[in-house]
């Protein structure tokens, strides 16, 4: 009789176990793989907090389930980009809910503190790097023929830009003044509301991951299948080079 996790760490390696599981069997089974790798990272990421540590951790879990089903059904190099696809495609959904999530807390007047946008927007800066240099560690500890064809595909992906680091670029564009503005929201409005907004600011990663599941849901159809991508997201790996990257956006 399995035993039951009672702690959270325990509870987070059975579902990483669970992620890299479902991945294998993805890549195994056929199909739209980029779909399927989408829809499971979705899964992953819904069940745990929206922070750079958890993402990674999932994307982590997921990489080692596709390289294991690859090695097991002998796939060419379109598998493991399909695979690449879905993950960008499910953290392009992350960073829509990291800004809709701080649209709510600035928009509605809390009292977002500094430090608190300052970790977000740093974390979701950093998260096309995370990404990628995540699946390339979780290559290193695959055969050699995968680890050399991750090595191409992510030299393309670094090289023109991942749909996620599109999307963050957007996000730190619109709120990059935030601060000062905030700030002054902050003096002004302290005294009236700074229990209860410290209190969302300190849960911040579970409200964007609340965020997320309805994302999620309506990425669904009429019978609570995903939907396929359209035509344009298909072909995202040809329009990646004229996004800019997270790092050029807050470089600007």
């Amino acid at each position: 009789m399995a035993s039951i996790p009672f702690t959270q760490e325990e509870l987070l390696k059975q579902q990483d176990e669970v992620l890299k599981k479902l991945a294998q069997e993805a890549v195994t089974r056929g199909g739209n793989l980029r779909n399927a790798v989408r829809d499971i990272t979705l899964q992953g990421l819904r069940i745990r907090e929206l922070s750079l540590s958890q993402i990674r951790r999932v994307v982590h879990s997921i990489s080692e389930g596709v390289n294991l089903g690859a090695a097991e059904k002998k796939v060419d190099a379109k598998a493991l980009e399909d695979a690449l696809a879905g993950m960008d495609d499910a953290l392009q959904r992350a960073v829509q809910a990291n800004r809709l999530a701080l649209e709510q807390l600035t928009g509605a007047g809390q009292d977002f503190e500094d430090r608190h946008l300052k970790k977000t927007l740093d974390d979701l800066e950093h998260l096309e790097g995370a990404f990628l240099t995540t699946i390339h560690q979780a290559a290193d500890h695959a055969n050699a023929h995968i680890k050399q064809q991750w090595a191409g595909i992510l030299r393309n992906a670094k090289g023109g830009g991942t749909e996620t680091g599109g999307q963050v670029a957007t996000t730190l564009d619109a709120f990059r003044d935030f601060g000062e503005r905030g700030q002054q929201a902050f003096q002004e409005s302290r005294r009236a509301g700074f229990k209860a907004a410290y209190m969302l600011t300190q849960n911040f990663a579970t409200l964007a991951s609340g965020v997320l599941i309805g994302l999620s849901e309506a990425l669904r159809g009429p019978e609570g299948k995903e939907e396929t991508p359209t035509a344009s997201n298909s072909s995202s790996s040809k329009s990646r080079a004229s996004k800019p990257s997270a790092s050029r956006a807050r470089g600007k």
